[in-house]
């Protein structure tokens, strides 16, 4: 399962609440993709929470996933800034926005070329009215033919790839968390291994083994009760009828379902135990309770025991099943889909649609949103999955993949505290780089100090040196106060480059509909589309030089903030990045029409 929290809001997410993890002490970095998860887990808390339907169903708020939601419904709720503050400035609106519209007046008349952006993600949803028209098209490629007509090693790639896919599209939408997927991968190479043999080469992977494993295993033993619950669903309803003449009356409560002696039958404890930790006062007599789980059971399996039966779980392996790789051979990049089918699902794709409407929804249709650069292409690059962790091969095929198709920038809204392949990451990473290819990369949303923090993808080398064409996001709120960064953000002097509008932003979701989402996931995206606006316009500009005026052109405000996470210190706003500021498209452009 996904990063995913109980609150409505991302902002006020200090650490991590998930079906498949505990937080922080597992090295969770926790990104708005994880938004997506995050949108799911909201709609699947509040199932349990309500269980089911004690709560109205499909509440939207401006901070919740506004499922199916047409523009026309879509209002600014009172206390909320306006749905376009992020496109607002400064100094003239109060609102710590990008300046976009002046950027704009700026640009009245002068010619652009079309820019290719990356958008390595959940998936987009390319049929949605505001992206449809903005998509990349690979017009070397004949769609659904099954031959590889432009010989990149990617048959019917039309509009981008599936790294997640089986042949016809279908995709999973659960993975594994990355210290499943790193004791898994590398168990048999260096769980038995002699520490002194180990090459030098392979040390920092043995050590990310070990980490893993250290994670990895307590989980697991804690998780295997629950396993045996749900593993038998006939056996799980033989018990909770067993249970429900031994609870009478209209009320019960945790301590009084757990309190009923099912020894020595081990099974019928696990169950009995599931059904105590899910119950809630408000469901009232235990009768009723069960008739809820029963009328929801796909859901509260899915929900209450993703841990044992997902997360956890050696024997899950969806991946398997669909795409049929071998995620340990770094040397096999061509597998996965062209397409990614949608319908029958609820989680595929939001996180990506999302992020791909702040960077480039068409702009002036007269229908939804405007995304930030008007002349872009989004080629989606699916590599993160809609629940779990994104793996190190996906992220450096994806990046290869995004390069060699012709992205000038790319958006990576992901980010995990374990990379057991980061030597074929950062390969990547340099191959982008000698190409000429920005790449813009989410800090997280741990509330933390990211110089300090194991994140990766990491702009630092396995080697040590930097890369110069990656640029990291904080996320800022629309307030000129001492509430300015988000307080989810994680920030740092040294690795976060510039802070950009992440909170309470609405974008693009599947099927027509639009939703506002909070977290460094949307604050990436705002800045890849900057970039891609100075890249269209400007088309002499090097992805470095790009990234020199993004820094230096940010909006510095002299104000004292909020130190983000839990405490409330008081710091300069500009010492929580590099550039000290919040990106500013009127003033990247002044500053490129100076060059």
């Amino acid at each position: 399962m996904n990063r995913q929290t109980r609150k409505t809001r991302e902002e006020s997410i200090q650490q991590t609440v998930s079906t498949k993890e505990t937080p922080t002490p597992a090295g969770k970095v926790v990104f708005c993709r994880k938004i997506v998860p995050i949108a799911m887990i909201l709609r699947a808390l509040s199932l349990i929470v309500s269980l089911f339907c004690l709560l109205p169903a499909n509440r939207a708020s401006a901070q919740q996933p506004i499922k199916n939601t047409r523009w026309k419904d879509v209002l600014s709720s009172p206390g909320q800034p306006p749905r376009t503050w992020a496109h607002l400035d400064p100094l003239t609106d109060s609102v710590a926005g990008i300046s976009l519209n002046r950027a704009y007046e700026l640009l009245k008349g002068r010619p652009s070329v079309p820019v290719v952006v990356g958008v390595l993600d959940s998936g987009v949803d390319i049929e949605h009215e505001d992206l449809r028209e903005v998509i990349w098209t690979n017009d070397n490629e004949i769609a659904g033919n099954q031959v590889d007509d432009d010989k990149n090693g990617y048959p019917d790639d039309r509009n981008g790839w599936n790294f997640m896919g089986g042949p016809n599209g279908q995709t999973y939408e659960y993975d594994q968390p990355e210290i499943t997927q790193t004791y898994l991968l590398l168990r048999s190479r260096y769980d038995t291994a002699d520490p002194a043999t180990i090459p030098p080469a392979q040390q920092r992977q043995y050590e990310t083994y070990r980490a893993a494993k250290r994670l990895y295993l307590p989980r697991y033993q804690a998780s295997r009760a629950k396993l045996l619950a749900f593993t038998d669903t006939t056996r799980f309803w033989q018990v909770a009828e067993r249970l429900a003449p031994l609870l009478p009356g209209s009320s019960v409560s945790q301590q009084a379902i757990r309190a009923v002696d099912l020894a020595p039958d081990s099974v019928a404890i696990a169950v009995r135990n599931v059904l105590a930790d899910a119950y809630n006062p408000q469901y009232g007599a235990f009768g009723t309770y069960l008739r809820l789980v029963r009328q929801n059971w796909l859901r509260f399996r899915q929900i209450v025991g993703g841990e044992a039966l997902i997360a956890y779980n050696p024997d899950y392996n969806a991946r398997q099943l669909l795409v049929g790789d071998d995620p340990a051979n770094l040397n096999e990049r061509f597998y996965g889909s062209p397409t990614m089918r949608l319908a029958g699902s609820d989680q595929l794709a939001v996180h990506g649609s999302h992020v791909a409407g702040i960077i480039g929804a068409r702009r002036g249709n007269g229908r939804g949103i405007d995304g930030v650069a008007d002349n872009v292409r989004i080629m989606p690059v699916s590599m993160v999955p809609a629940n779990g962790d994104e793996r190190d091969k996906d992220i450096a095929n994806g990046i290869r993949y995004a390069v060699e198709n012709g992205a000038k920038v790319i958006n990576m809204s992901f980010g995990k505290r374990l990379s057991p392949f980061k030597e074929q990451i950062d390969a990547a990473v340099r191959f982008a780089e000698a190409r000429d290819v920005l790449i813009i990369h989410a800090a997280g949303n741990n509330g933390e100090n990211y110089d300090s923090l194991p994140s990766y993808p990491s702009a630092r080398y396995a080697d040590g040196q930097l890369a110069q064409n990656v640029l990291t996001v904080g996320n800022s709120t629309w307030q000129l106060d001492a509430n300015l960064p988000s307080q989810s953000s994680n920030y740092g002097a040294q690795t976060v480059d510039l802070f950009a509008p992440g909170t309470d932003i609405l974008s693009t979701v599947p099927n027509g509909g639009y939703a506002s989402f909070s977290g460094t996931s949307m604050s990436a995206p705002c800045v890849a589309g900057v970039a891609a606006l100075l890249r269209a316009y400007f088309p002499t500009l090097t992805a470095l030089q790009v990234k020199e005026i993004l820094l230096a052109s940010s909006y510095r405000p002299d104000i004292q903030v909020r130190k983000p996470g839990r405490s409330a210190t008081l710091v300069p706003f500009r010492s929580l990045s590099r550039s000290g500021g919040i990106v500013n498209a009127y003033q990247a452009v002044k500053l490129a029409l100076e060059k």
